[in-house]
Formats: C-alpha cells, sequence, structure tokens
C-alpha cells in the first residue's frame, strides 16, 4: 500500500482547499502544512507538494523546505501544485521547482486560485495591484478556483501512484482475480446516471472476462438505459487487517438482447430455458464486460507484493 503526503502551504485558504480535496482522494493519505512536518513524516512514500504562487514565486515557507529538505525529497516520488491566477506564470514557476528537485518528479499540476482583494494584507494589496497592472488587468476579485479541475488531477495522481506498486506478474495477477471471481457469485452492481444512484445486491457468474447477471428488472435498469459504466464490489467479511480481501470493478454493462448468447448463459448456470420460460415474469440478462479489477488481498504483501493490484482487462 503506497501512502500519500500531501504537504501544503496556504496564503488565503485556496491552496488548503485544494490539498484537503487532492487528499481525500489519494487516501490512504496524510495532509498537513509545512509548520506541522515532524520525523513522523519520513516513511510517506508519495509526496505532494502544494503552494500558492505571488509575484512570480513560489511561498517563501515551501522554498525554505525544498532547500533543507533535498536530501530526504531525492529518494522519493514527487507531485507539484500550485495555485495561481496565471496559468502559463504557474507552470514556468513549477518547472524551475521541477528542475531543482530533478528526475522524480512525476507531475505537475497548475490549479486556479482566489483573489479576495478585501482579505489582502497592506503589502499583499500593493504587490498585486502592480502585478495586475503589469499582465493589463484590472485590479479587482477573481475566482478560478475549480473543484472538478482538481478532482480531475488528483484522479491523474492515482493513476501515476498506482504505476509505483509493487507489481505481481500479470499473469499470475489474472490467475488470483480469475480464481476469486469464480468462488464468488455475490456482487454490489453499481450505476448512476445525472444524479440518480443505485447499489444492488445481485448473483453472478463469471466467465472469460465478462460478469453475467440475470435480474427481473428494476431501478438499475433506468441508469443502464442513459449510461453503460458500471461499478461491481466483490468481497468477504472483514475479520481483521491480515484477512483483507475483496475488489472493484470497473467496467461496461449491456442489456443483452440476443439469444444464443442469453442460452449460452442459463446453461453455463446449470438451468433450461423451458424452466427460465415457465417463470411468471422476465428475466433480462446483463453482461458486464471487465475493464479494470483494483483487488485487495492482504496475503499478497506476505509474497513481497503491494496488497492492492490492478488488471486490465
Amino acid at each position: 500500500m503506497i501512502k500519500t503526503l500531501v504537504l501544503y502551504e496556504s496564503r488565503y485558504g485556496s491552496t488548503w482547499e485544494a490539498a484537503n480535496i487532492i487528499s481525500l482522494i489519494l487516501g490512504p493519505a496524510r495532509r498537513y502544512p509545512l509548520s506541522q512536518f515532524s520525523e513522523d513524516c519520513q516513511n510517506f512514500d508519495f509526496i505532494v507538494m502544494g503552494t500558492p504562487i505571488y509575484n512570480g514565486k513560489i511561498h517563501p515557507k515551501m522554498a525554505n523546505f525544498l532547500d533543507q529538505k533535498r536530501e530526504w525529497l531525492k529518494d522519493k516520488k514527487i507531485a507539484l501544485f500550485c495555485t495561481c491566477l496565471n496559468g502559463s506564470e504557474g507552470l514556468r514557476v513549477l518547472r524551475e521547482v521541477e528542475d531543482r528537485l530533478g528526475d522524480n518528479v512525476l507531475e505537475l499540476g497548475v490549479l486556479g486560485g482566489r483573489l479576495q482583494m478585501d482579505r489582502l494584507t497592506e503589502r499583499d494589496y500593493q504587490n498585486l495591484t502592480e502585478y495586475l497592472s503589469r499582465e493589463g488587468l484590472p485590479p479587482q476579485g477573481m475566482d478560478l478556483f475549480n473543484i472538478e479541475d482538481i478532482v480531475d488531477w488528483a484522479l491523474r495522481l492515482k493513476d501515476i501512484r498506482d504505476e509505483l506498486l509493487n507489481k505481481l506478474p500479470v499473469s499470475k495477477l489474472r490467475e488470483e482475480v480469475e480464481n476469486f471471481l469464480k468462488e464468488h457469485n455475490t456482487c454490489t452492481l453499481a450505476t448512476s446516471f445525472m444524479g440518480r444512484v443505485r447499489a444492488t445486491p445481485l448473483e453472478y457468474v463469471y466467465n472469460q472476462g465478462q460478469l453475467y447477471i440475470l435480474s427481473e428488472g428494476g431501478e438499475k435498469f433506468a441508469n443502464l438505459m442513459f449510461s453503460s459504466r458500471v461499478s461491481v464490489a466483490i468481497y468477504e467479511d472483514y475479520t481483521g487487517m491480515d484477512n483483507i480481501k475483496g475488489m472493484q470493478i470497473t467496467g461496461q454493462a449491456t442489456i443483452v438482447d440476443d439469444l444464443e448468447e442469453y442460452q449460452q448463459v442459463i446453461e453455463m448456470k446449470g438451468m433450461k430455458m423451458d424452466f427460465i420460460r415457465s417463470l411468471p415474469v422476465d428475466l433480462h440478462l446483463i453482461r458486464i464486460d471487465l475493464e479494470k479489477v483494483e483487488f485487495l488481498k492482504s496475503e499478497f504483501k506476505k509474497e513481497g507484493y503491494s496488497p492492492r493490484q490492478i488488471l486490465k482487462f
């Protein structure tokens, strides 16, 4: 399991808010302002650092931290982000920091900031009005803070961090995933569309990268009519940290109307079409084509691998 440390320095709150969102998405994580950095932070694997940009510079406390912790940081995987009012300037400044830190910087994020003139100190007000004048911008408040941009960047970081996992060989991981899917038969299917969400416990059968689910119908189909993107959870009861086993699946769902495929699944489940036809209601077939499986199994750690593994189909 890769633990993430989110370090930040904020002047008026925007960088703090961005750091909080990023930390939530990158969990397991811990978020600290630079003033709370301690020896307990040394063992984190992935370091995300955020700073506001003022007058073309990172926050002075962040600059000092980078100088003081250069030796520690050289052995870490790092992502940098800033909040600013000028994206091109923010990128330039972050690239200068990246040049100082070296090849272990994996990603840069330039995020919009806020300017609330009535909250500025007298010195900041003077400096910013001069800066805005040079840039040809009016001396008035601006709000470029965009939560969607922050979430998108955090999700990108999550994918980058996943590449750092101590991975099982793909053939072994696929075998582990397929064995788990075949050993179980109950899942939770999550569907959504336009704010309407549904999580349904269902029986399934697995076959060659596909889950098949028979259902009498229900609200989940209202979502599937408009969005085929689904998530599936399959797991065992939690009894302790040494016995965690479960998976989250991302995939594409299809309501099957092909009779031949329908009959094959019925046979796969050990039933006959005559029985299906004798039922008082219709049974509909959902096929889920697996795209990504995130498999959490604590026993992997005993074998020298990360307990969280990702298999893409």
